[in-house]
């Protein structure tokens, strides 16, 4: 046996032949870790050092090499024995352009089966910007975003087709360079100018791979790396100047205003107080003779007092560079962001190092990326622009210029705030990667890659004794809060790629992750203060017996096993397997593990010779997936009995109870605490399944690109907090119980309309509709379900209560779509008392100017029963367009977004100036507007209901790029003007229609306009 491997070993030996030579690109340059396969095989092969050399044996029954490097041309070249060779790859465009990240890998884009989209980072408007998240607006089809509001550093909603959850969670995760960072809302440590490409994974098979963290979609975010074969400085300047969009609703004749408040206050039983006399406080209130013939010299613009125009600023420095061996990316960037009130202001730095490095003939690369990120926030927004024009700022003729307050519990008088309040956060995140991949042969290869993530907040926060409510009743008040957390995560996985017989080509992928995170809280506080000159510098200052002293500590900890396989025949047929295993610390011995598998299949009907024949279509592929994946964004700890303090202001001091359960919320009327804590040991994953089916279709030369999907997902066991009833003792406990649905389409049409080398002209038009439900909320009696009066269907109230009308406007409603108001309906204004009683109101209800509620079920009588569902905060589609146009070294961009059908609860429908001098009066019998009365009962009803559909020029941005330099030092140059929120098309009458979520208009204050100029220059 011995003599006859000997022989064996010996023919082989003598057959083999060995090959040596050189690949470089086109530009002469050696190219790194390029793949040279013996022609038919598919375990020999070797990959090119770094001067792009290589030397291979082969088995000499073939007489050919395949060359193969992402983002080239792949060659097969003929060889012969003794002959070195020199192979130069030239570069696939369309390739580069097509290569997308998905999770723990990445795939061609023409090889996808699930629902993916790639960002143009050139769409991506250049303005400065908190983070990205805001930024991502009508650019993904799918994808809603709404900003949380305007205030400096505030983030954004992000929601991928519709919210999967009620209580578990919504936001996208976020993985940047290959790290589960969090979730989607406030990426403030990634910096919009250091991020290189930007993947969605929309559907199930898409997402499945990060199994319980990508229930709600995943954003994947690539950061830049080195400059190819070269070394770049990059330069960038960004000023924005900030105005508001509309002029701000505000009394600005104080004659008419007191007017309308003597009318109000007399119409509800109330003495007037605009009569010339001091009121039980001891302000004086002017009559309305002293305003109109100026003996009341006061009207205080207090807009002009609490807003200023901001400028905000964005400075980035970049250095990025590239050996054979080693890729380089160092990146800086300094944000500060003025908010309109005077005084709110925000500030960043950011800074993002990139190291990758190849060792040992480039068979194993290590790399690493940090990310500091510090910032500080001093925070004096909300401050009282609508204010009393009466009053001035400071008492007349004081010297020592005293504040002037309406009465001891006057709490708003924005530059007594402003001067004497303190409420200040610094913060600092630390995010480090460090990975190592070693390629074994050329169709296997290893990595390992270990995160990190650090955070840390302190708030400090002083009330004084006068000026501010919590100040004045703690005789004062102030605390010191800290947060801190720590995550890391440690991921293996091992990737195997091969073509067999020039038709099967197969990846597979297996891996292993740990995930754990702890976070640590405590928060100081102390009141009654015998020296307020150092404010919360020294708590010691306060009063011993009533300081408060609480810390939290939470540490949860997921094991997952995730694998993945992609098959494809003859580049016509394609399939994804994948699945992953979670096991999170959050649930009971019988739940913590579940399994999360997803399935894919594509056909690529453009390489069918029945449509090749067509010659219409470069591209037409259908794909169809099906997943389930899970959702555990719940607080740890809720299936352990849980154990809490609560205190109480009793008899001059705080008495603390110790015990079991712990407040979990409280009751804005009545201020009866709710209490929670019953364990649950059952709790189990939300499970969402999702089916989608798409298509990817071009023509014209790939001019013309449609991309259409329709999706399905169903969430079951939701996890929600249920009443309980109370004999229990507690009022809520966590259950798994209910499912909603989210089904909807969308398109996407993207068209190089012009293509010249002077000329450019590119359109897009992205289309989304989600439709959700409410398919059920569980047992209605174990759950405490409310049943309609006039069609029976079970619900329960969502959200916040208004207090204006003592209600809560949203329901959740089985059939329903989620959110949905809930009220009564108003059928015009009452004439005449007559026509109130007939209407069935009683008492003031009835009389002349009242609104007139309908009687539903024609009872004769106004009550609870006659309620019914008044408008739907969800829009029924949002749409965007974009226009990209370049003549030479010019462009231009026009970005519009809309949101069409939904409606909005306005609070603000008849309280503001601009709308109670309509009121209705014996003079002016209007049916559309109430009368004034101070103490009126209001019920919730659709008057107050009104469409929010626009349509917004979102963005506009006009830029020169200054190429072909005669100048070794300076390589491009760009200066550009960006403007964003620049007009809207609404009939909404308050200030912004967009809020998404619950649908209510709380007012505030008009949408931002900003400005920006911008110079960036590449060394």
């Amino acid at each position: 046996m011995i003599f006859i491997v000997f022989l064996i070993l010996s023919f082989s030996g003598a057959a083999q032949i060995k090959v040596t030579g050189t690949v470089k690109s086109n530009d002469g340059i050696p190219l790194l870790g390029v793949t040279i396969m013996e022609g038919g095989s598919m375990a020999n092969g070797v990959t090119t050092d770094f001067d792009g050399n290589f030397s291979i044996e082969l088995s000499g029954s073939n007489n050919e090499l395949v060359v193969s490097y992402i983002g080239f041309v792949t060659q097969t070249i003929p060889i012969s024995e003794g002959a070195a060779i020199t192979v130069i790859l030239e570069e696939d465009l369309e390739q580069l352009s097509e290569v997308v990240v998905v999770g723990y890998g990445s795939v061609k884009k023409s090889d996808l089966t699930g629902s993916v989209t790639s960002v143009e980072m050139d769409n991506i408007p250049s303005k400065p910007s908190n983070s990205i998240d805001g930024l991502l607006q009508g650019q993904v089809a799918g994808v809603q975003v709404v900003a949380a509001s305007d205030t400096p550093g505030a983030g954004a909603v992000v929601r991928i087709r519709g919210g999967s959850s009620l209580r578990g969670g919504n936001d996208p995760l976020v993985v940047v360079d290959g790290f589960p960072i969090g979730y989607a809302g406030d990426l403030k440590q990634i910096s919009p100018q250091d991020i290189a490409s930007m993947e969605v994974l929309k559907d199930a098979s898409a997402a499945a791979i990060y199994g319980s963290r990508g229930a709600n979609g995943v954003i994947i975010i690539t950061t830049k790396k080195g400059a190819k074969h070269s070394t770049e400085v990059t330069v960038s300047q960004q000023n924005t100047f900030t105005r508001f969009t509309s002029d701000l609703n505000l009394w600005r004749d104080p004659i008419l205003m007191a007017e309308l408040s003597n009318e109000s206050r007399v119409n509800g039983g109330f003495t007037p107080i605009y009569i010339g006399a001091r009121d039980a406080n001891g302000v004086y209130y002017p009559s309305v003779g002293e305003l109109k013939n100026g003996d009341w010299s006061y009207n205080t613009r207090w807009d002009d007092v609490v807003f200023r125009d901001p400028v905000s600023n964005n400075t980035n420095l970049a250095i990025r560079s590239q050996t054979d061996r080693t890729q380089f990316s160092l990146s800086t960037t300094y944000y500060t962001n003025e908010g309109v009130y005077i005084d709110d202001d925000y500030e960043k730095l950011n800074i993002n190092l990139n190291v990758i490095h190849k060792i040992y003939d480039d068979k194993v690369t290590i790399g690493g990326n940090v990310i500091y990120s510090k910032g500080n926030r001093n925070d004096n927004g909300g401050l009282a622009y609508w204010r009393n024009p009466i009053f001035p700022v400071y008492l007349e003729g004081n010297p020592s210029n005293d504040y002037f307050l309406a009465g001891s519990q006057d709490y708003s008088n924005p530059i007594a705030l402003t001067e004497n309040r303190t409420n200040k956060n610094k913060f600092l995140d630390f995010i480090g990667s460090a990975f190592v991949e070693i390629q074994f042969i050329p169709t296997l290869k290893l990595k390992t890659q270990v995160n990190h993530k650090f955070g840390r907040s302190i708030t400090d926060y002083y009330n004084p004794k006068k000026y501010t409510e919590d100040g004045t009743f703690n005789n004062g008040s102030g605390g010191v809060s800290n947060w801190e957390s720590s995550e890391t995560v440690a991921e293996t996985f091992l990737t195997f790629n091969d073509t067999f017989k020039e038709k099967h080509s197969i990846t597979a992928m297996a891996g292993f992750s740990y995930q754990g995170y702890e976070a640590r809280t405590s928060d100081l506080k102390a009141y009654d203060f015998l020296n307020e000159s150092l404010g919360n510098g020294n708590l010691a200052a306060g009063n011993p017996e009533k300081q408060s002293v609480a810390n939290g500590l939470s540490e949860t900890v997921m094991y997952s096993g995730l694998g993945r396989l992609n098959y494809s025949y003859e580049d016509k047929y394609l399939a994804t397997f994948t699945v992953r295993t979670d096991g999170s610390s959050k649930f009971g011995a019988n739940n913590q593990w579940a399994m999360f598998p997803s399935g894919a299949l594509g056909w690529k009907l453009h390489k069918e010779s029945f449509i090749e024949n067509l010659n219409v279509f470069d591209e037409f592929k259908l794909r169809a997936s099906y997943g389930i994946s899970g959702n555990q964004g719940i607080s740890p700890y809720l299936i352990n009995s849980r154990y809490g303090q609560d205190q109480y202001y009793v008899n001059g001091r705080w008495q603390t109870t110790i015990g079991p359960g712990y407040v979990v919320g409280q009751d804005s009327q009545s201020g009866k605490k709710t209490w929670g804590g019953i364990p649950n040991p059952d709790l189990k994953w939300e499970t969402t399944a999702q089916f989608n089916l798409g298509a990817d279709i071009a023509f014209l030369n790939n001019r013309i690109k449609i991309t259409a999907d329709y999706y399905k997902k169903s969430t079951s066991d939701l996890l929600r907090e249920r009443l309980l009833s109370p004999s229990s003792s507690y009022d809520k406990m966590w259950v798994n119980d209910g499912e909603i649905e989210n089904q909807g389409v969308e398109l996407t049409l993207d068209g190089a309309i012009v293509a010249k080398e002077d000329w450019g002209l590119d359109a897009m038009v992205i289309f989304s509709k989600n439709k959700n439900k409410v398919v059920s909320l569980g047992d209605a009696l174990a759950s405490g379900l409310n049943t309609d009066a006039l069609t029976g269907f079970k619900y329960e109230f969502s959200g916040n209560q208004v207090e204006a009308f003592r209600s809560v406007p949203n329901i959740l409603a089985i059939g329903q779509p989620i959110n949905v108001f809930y009220g009564y309906k108003v059928d015009g204004i009452i004439q005449s008392e007559a026509e109130g009683l007939a209407a069935g109101l009683t008492g003031d209800l009835a009389q002349p100017g009242e609104f007139k509620y309908k009687d539903l079920n024609e009872d004769g009588v106004i009550d609870e029963n006659d309620r019914a569902i008044i408008g739907n905060p969800n829009p029924d589609f949002i749409a965007s367009f974009n226009l990209n146009a370049r003549y030479k070294n010019f462009d231009f961009s026009l970005f519009f977004n809309s949101s069409i059908g939904q409606d909005v609860f306005n609070t603000k429908a008849f309280s503001e100036p601009s709308n109670t001098p309509l009121r209705w009066t014996q003079d002016n019998t209007t049916n559309n507007y109430p009368s004034l009365r101070d103490g009126r009962t209001i019920y919730m009803s659709d008057w107050f209901i009104e469409k929010g559909s626009f349509l917004r020029l979102q963005n506009l941005s006009v830029g020169y790029t200054i190429k072909d330099l005669q100048t070794a030092w300076l390589k491009k140059g760009r200066i550009f003007m960006n403007g964003t929120n620049l007009f809207t098309l609404t009939d909404f009458k308050g200030y912004d229609p967009e809020l998404g979520g619950d649908g209510i208009y709380w007012g505030g204050y008009p949408k931002l306009r900003n400005w920006t100029l911008g110079v960036e220059l590449t060394f």
